[in-house]
C-alpha cells in the first residue's frame, strides 16, 4: 500500500486562476501563465509548494497581500519535485499566512494518452485534422498548469487561449471577447463559477454544431466532427428534455448561461462533465438512425442525463477528497435512470437498471478483494482503482435501495436541502445522509454507514416452514479460497420488514417473496422444497431475473450444483422478457468459457437451439410493426444464441446478408453483432479482409466497436495473430485498443498468443495508455478467460513485477477471479458433460 500524499490545499487555499496559454496544435506544445490569488495557511515558511507534472515552469513571483499595499518579493527560486508532482517555490524571507498572488510561466507538451491537453485526430474531406481538448479528472489538471490540484481547493477561473485561427473555440463559459493578433485568435472566456481544477476544460479545432435553448433560457449546443454533427440530434433534444427536469427536480437552476455536448473522435473514458463544457466519446453522444442501434439509443440518453446530473452533483457541490468519489458517481449513476425513465417511460428503464448496474456490481463484489463504496485514497495513483463498478453501480444500487426504504418525496427533498446548503462547497458522504435524515425523520446515518463502508454484501438464506420462516445472513463470495469474514447489514426484505440480525425468525402469515422488485442490494436462496412451490412465470420479469440470477452465482459460488440452476431454468420456457433472457445468455456463456471444454460446448448446442426456439420463431429477423421497444432489443439476444446454437437458418441468413452487403448500412444496426460474430467464427481470410476494410472505411464509433469484437473472433492464427498486429497501428484508435484486447482474451482459439501478446507489448501499453482507466484492467481481462490454476504461476509472475498502487487490486481481483472459476470448474464440469450429454 502506498504511503499517504500531503494535502498541499492544507498549505494554500486558491480563490482566483487567471490562466492563458499559448497551444501550438502542429508541434504539440504549449506555453503559458498562471495566477494564483489564494491564502497561505499554516505556519510560517520560506516556500509554496503547488502540483504540477511534467511542465517546465520557467517564472515565478510571489506577492504578499495586506493592509500596507503589495509587497513584491524577489522572483521565486524553482524546485522541481518531479517525483511527487510538484513544484517549489521557494522566497528569499518568510512567508506568514495571509493573501499572496502566485504569478508562474511554464511549458509543456500536447501528449498523446488521452489526458491533460492531448490531440484528436480525424479526417475531413480526406483531409487529415486535429482537435486539442483536456481530460482533467482526476488529477491531470497539473499536466497543464500549476495548481492545487485537488477537489476541496475550488476557485473561479479567467481562461485566456492563443491558439491559430480555428472554427471552434470552447471552455467552461461562454466567449466575452475574441480578436486576431499577429495571425493567432485570442479568445478570453467570462469567470467560471468556483470549482475544483479538475473541472476545467477547453476543446479547440474544426468543429460543427446544432443548438437549441430550454424553456429557463439556457443554450445548449452539440459540437461533433463536420460528417457527424447531424448526428447529435437526439443527444441535443435528449439534453434540453433532461435539463427542464433537474431545473424542477433540485429546485435549482442550472447556474451557467450555456451547456456544450462535445463528441471527440479521441476520448478514453465514456463523458466528462467538465462544468459547461461537457465531453464525449462519439459512441457516447452521437445517434445515426442508419448506423446506431436501439442499445446504443438507449446508452446515449443514459450518458447525457449521467453527465447532466453532475453539473448539481459533483460540480456544484463537490466531495471533499477522492474517499467520497462515489457521493459523485452512484449518484449521477441512479439519477441517470431516474431522468430517462422520465422523458422515456416507454422504455422502463429500471428494468434494465437491476441487470445492467445492479448486476455488474453484485459480480465485482463478490470478490474478495472488492473495496467498500466509501474507501480510504491515500495517493493519487490509487484513484484510478476506484473508477469502478462499486463506484459507480454498486452505489447506484445502493441509493435504489434507500429511495425505496425512505420513499421518493424525502429522498427529492433531501436531496434539494443538501444541494442548497452546500452549493459551491464541498463535503461529506454525512453531510447527505444528514440531509435525507432531516427530511424523513429517519436515522439515515445508521442505515447507510454500513453498506457504504464494508465491503461485499449479504447472501440471505431463508427456509420456509408452514408457521414461520427463518432468515440467516452471511456475506456472499465467490472464491472459496478467499479469507472470509461475516459481518451483518441491515436488509430490506420488502413488505415492510428488514433483517438487522444474522439470524431472524418470522411468522409464516407476514411473508410473501424476498426483495420483491429487487430494489436490495444483495442475493438470496430458499430451501428447495419452497422452490418448487414457486410458479415462477407468474413473477414481474425482475423477479424472475433475480431468482435466477441468484441461482447461477450461488452454483458458481458452490452454494448449490449448476445442474440445479439448469433445472430452475427448465421453468423458463415461455419467457419473452428481454432483461431475463439477458441473464440466461451471460451464464450460457459463463459455462463455455469457464468449463472449458469442446465436447460440452458442441453439446450445448442443439439446448441452446431448442432454447430459443418459440422466441426465434416468435421475433424473426425483421423487426415488426409496433412492436415493443424490448422486443426489438432481445431480438439480437435470440438471434446471437441460436447462431451459437448453429441453427441452419440464421447461420445461413447471417452469411447471405454479409455477403450481400457493399457497406454497413445493408445490414440493420441492431443486428450486425450477430452477422458479423457468425461469419467470423465460421470464416476465413476473405471474410476478414472485408470486416477490416469496413472498419477502416466507418467513421462511426459503434460500429467500429462491433467490427473489432468479429475481427479478433477467428479461429484461423494467422487471422487472430493479424488482428493483435493492429493493434499498435494507425487502423486502431488508441481508445479502441482496450476492446480489442478484451475482445481478443475472449476467443479461447487466441487466448494464449493474445497473453504472450500482452507481455510483448506491455511497454507500448504503458507509452500510450498508462494513464488511462482501462489500462489497470488489464489484469481482469487475461484473467477472467483461465479456469486453470497452472495458469496463475506464470500470470502472478508478470503482473506482480508490475506492482503499484493502481495495480495492486486489479491483480488481485484477477488472482481470485481464476481461483474461483477454476474450482466451479472442478466442481460441476462434469455433471454438466452428463447434463448435457457430452
Amino acid at each position: 500500500m502506498s504511503k499517504s500524499v500531503k494535502r498541499l490545499y492544507e498549505q494554500f487555499q486558491p480563490s482566483h486562476y487567471g490562466l492563458a496559454f499559448n497551444l501550438d496544435p502542429e508541434k504539440l506544445t504549449f506555453t503559458g501563465t498562471v495566477m494564483i490569488r489564494g491564502k497561505k495557511t499554516g505556519r510560517p515558511s520560506e516556500r509554496l509548494t503547488f502540483h504540477q507534472k511534467e511542465l517546465k515552469i520557467t517564472a515565478a513571483t510571489i506577492t504578499k497581500h495586506d493592509k500596507k499595499g503589495d509587497q513584491l518579493h524577489e522572483i521565486a527560486r524553482i524546485n522541481n519535485q518531479d517525483s511527487f508532482d510538484e513544484v517549489r517555490l521557494h522566497a528569499s524571507e518568510m512567508l506568514y499566512p495571509g493573501e499572496y498572488t502566485v504569478t508562474m510561466d511554464f511549458e509543456g507538451t500536447i501528449n498523446r494518452p488521452m489526458n491533460g491537453i492531448y490531440p484528436c485526430f480525424f479526417k475531413h474531406e480526406g483531409v487529415e485534422k486535429r482537435l486539442i481538448a483536456t481530460q482533467f479528472e482526476s488529477h491531470h489538471a497539473r499536466e497543464a498548469f500549476p495548481c492545487i490540484d485537488e477537489p476541496e481547493a475550488k476557485a473561479t477561473f479567467d481562461l485566456t487561449l492563443i491558439t491559430p485561427e480555428v472554427k471552434t473555440v470552447l471552455a467552461n463559459t461562454p466567449a466575452k471577447s475574441q480578436e486576431t493578433k499577429d495571425g493567432l485568435l485570442v479568445t478570453s472566456f467570462e469567470t467560471t463559477p468556483k470549482m475544483s481544477t479538475y473541472l476545467l476544460a477547453f476543446v479547440m479545432g474544426e468543429l460543427d454544431s446544432l443548438e437549441a435553448t430550454t424553456k429557463d433560457g439556457v443554450l445548449v449546443r452539440t459540437f461533433a466532427t463536420p460528417e457527424n454533427v447531424e448526428h447529435t440530434q437526439f443527444a441535443l433534444d435528449t439534453a434540453v428534455k433532461c435539463l427542464e427536469f433537474y431545473n424542477e427536480y433540485f429546485d435549482i437552476a442550472y447556474p451557467l448561461p450555456k451547456c456544450d455536448f462535445i463528441a471527440l473522435p479521441d476520448f478514453a473514458s465514456g463523458a466528462m462533465e467538465n462544468w459547461g463544457c461537457i465531453t464525449f466519446r462519439e459512441q457516447a453522444l452521437l445517434v445515426d438512425p442508419k448506423n446506431t442501434s436501439l442499445h446504443l439509443k438507449q446508452y446515449v440518453a443514459n450518458v447525457v442525463a449521467h453527465e447532466l446530473t453532475h453539473q448539481w452533483f459533483g460540480n456544484l457541490v463537490t466531495m471533499r477528497w477522492w474517499t467520497d468519489l462515489w457521493l459523485n458517481e452512484s449518484f449521477a449513476s441512479w439519477m441517470s435512470y431516474l431522468a430517462v425513465d422520465e422523458l422515456f417511460p416507454e422504455w422502463k428503464v429500471w428494468t434494465q437498471f437491476i441487470v445492467d448496474e445492479q448486476g455488474l456490481a453484485l459480480k465485482q463484489d463478490a470478490l474478495e478483494h472488492t473495496h467498500p463504496i466509501q474507501v480510504e485514497v491515500r495517493h493519487p495513483d490509487e484513484i484510478r482503482t476506484i473508477f469502478d463498478a462499486i463506484s459507480y453501480e454498486k452505489g447506484a444500487s445502493v441509493l435504489l435501495q434507500l429511495f425505496n426504504h425512505i420513499g421518493p418525496e424525502a429522498f427529492r427533498d433531501g436531496l434539494r436541502l443538501y444541494l442548497k446548503k452546500h452549493a459551491y462547497a464541498n463535503t461529506d458522504a454525512t453531510d447527505l445522509w444528514d440531509a435525507w435524515g432531516e427530511v424523513a425523520k429517519q436515522p439515515i446515518r445508521e442505515f447507510m454507514t454500513d453498506w457504504i463502508t464494508l465491503p461485499g454484501y449479504p447472501f440471505v438464506a431463508a427456509w420456509v416452514g408452514e408457521t414461520e420462516v427463518k432468515f440467516e445472513q452471511s456475506r456472499f463470495y465467490l472464491n472459496p479460497l478467499a479469507k472470509k469474514e461475516d459481518a451483518v447489514w441491515p436488509i430490506p426484505l420488502g413488505n415492510g420488514k428488514t433483517l438487522t440480525k444474522a439470524t431472524e425468525t418470522i411468522p409464516r402469515s407476514e411473508f410473501d417473496l424476498i426483495n420483491p422488485g429487487r430494489t436490495g442490494f444483495y442475493r438470496f436462496g430458499y430451501d428447495p422444497e419452497f422452490m418448487d412451490t414457486i410458479d415462477v412465470m407468474k413473477l414481474e420479469d425482475v423477479d424472475r431475473l433475480g431468482l435466477l440470477s441468484d441461482a447461477f452465482e450461488g452454483a458458481k459460488a458452490g452454494y448449490c450444483s449448476t445442474v440445479d440452476a439448469l433445472g430452475l431454468l427448465a421453468k423458463y420456457g415461455d419467457e419473452d422478457s428481454t432483461v431475463v433472457w439477458d441473464v440466461i445468455s451471460g451464464n450460457l456463456g459463463s459455462i463455455r468459457v469457464v468449463m472449458d471444454d469442446e465436447a460440452l460446448r458442441d453439446a450445448m448446442k442443439p439446448f441452446v437451439a431448442k432454447l430459443v426456439a418459440k422466441q426465434l420463431d416468435r421475433l424473426g429477423w425483421e423487426p415488426k410493426n409496433g412492436e415493443s421497444h424490448f422486443d426489438t432489443l432481445l431480438r439480437p439476444t435470440i438471434l446471437g444464441l441460436a447462431s451459437f446454437g448453429e441453427v441452419p437458418a440464421v447461420v445461413d441468413e447471417s452469411q447471405r446478408q454479409f455477403a450481400a452487403a457493399e457497406s454497413s448500412e445493408d445490414i440493420h444496426p441492431d443486428l450486425r453483432g450477430v452477422v458479423y460474430g457468425t461469419v467470423s467464427r465460421l470464416g476465413g481470410q476473405a471474410e476478414f479482409d472485408k470486416l477490416l476494410e469496413l472498419h477502416n472505411s466507418s467513421t462511426n464509433s459503434e460500429e467500429r466497436v462491433t467490427i473489432a469484437a468479429a475481427l479478433t473472433n477467428f479461429k484461423q492464427p494467422e487471422l487472430y495473430k493479424r488482428s493483435l498486429e493492429l493493434i499498435t497501428s494507425d487502423e486502431v484508435r488508441l481508445q479502441d485498443a482496450p476492446y480489442w484486447i478484451a475482445y481478443s482474451f475472449m476467443n479461447r482459439y487466441a487466448r494464449a498468443d493474445t497473453w504472450q501478446w500482452l507481455k510483448d507489448n506491455w511497454q507500448w501499453l504503458v507509452d500510450n495508455l498508462g494513464t488511462d482507466l482501462s489500462f489497470f484492467r488489464m489484469p481482469v481481462y487475461a484473467a477472467r478467460v483461465y479456469s486453470d490454476l497452472d495458469f496463475l504461476p506464470d500470470y502472478q509472475k508478470f503482473f506482480e513485477s508490475k506492482l503499484s498502487p493502481a495495480f495492486e487490486r486489479p491483480i488481485n481481483q484477477g488472482i481470485e477471479t481464476i481461483q474461483w472459476q477454476a474450482a466451479w470448474k472442478s466442481r460441476d464440469q462434469a455433471a454438466l458433460k452428463k447434463y448435457f450429454g457430452a
